[in-house]
């Protein structure tokens, strides 16, 4: 085992077993549904290596983490749930970034004029505050 630096400089044993996206049950045409849930709200994300390499989801999953980071989303990050329903989740993140998840395409005035979208996929959807 490794150790490394968790987040605020907590030191975490690192196990040495690599998980791989096999591992977990999580259905296969909702990953990048939840990559834009992870790595747009509160908490400390991981990402499964062949998810970026094998899968072909690099850039995608990448454009999510840059949002994250330009916007300053961390573990403690103020969370704003705006609709929960069977076909359509948004949730305001900080203020700053607006997250769409299900299939649901008509979101009504749930987006202020003052935010764009830089990020969209099979059901999912993340705007920025301009």
């Amino acid at each position: 085992d490794g150790v490394v630096a968790g987040e605020g400089c907590h030191l975490r044993r690192q196990p040495r077993y690599r998980f791989d996206a096999k591992d977990v049950a999580f259905p296969s045409d909702k990953v990048m549904q939840g990559y834009a849930y992870i790595l747009t709200h509160p908490g400390v994300p991981s990402i499964f290596y062949d998810h970026m390499f094998d899968w072909g989801l690099k850039e995608a999953i990448t454009q999510l983490a840059e949002i994250r980071t330009r916007n300053g989303i961390h573990s403690g990050s103020a969370l704003n749930i705006l609709a929960s329903d069977a076909d359509l989740y948004m949730a305001m993140i900080d203020g700053k970034i607006l997250t769409k998840l299900g299939s649901r395409y008509d979101v009504g005035n749930l987006v202020p004029s003052n935010f764009h979208v830089v990020a969209s996929g099979n059901d999912y959807c993340v705007w920025e505050k301009r």
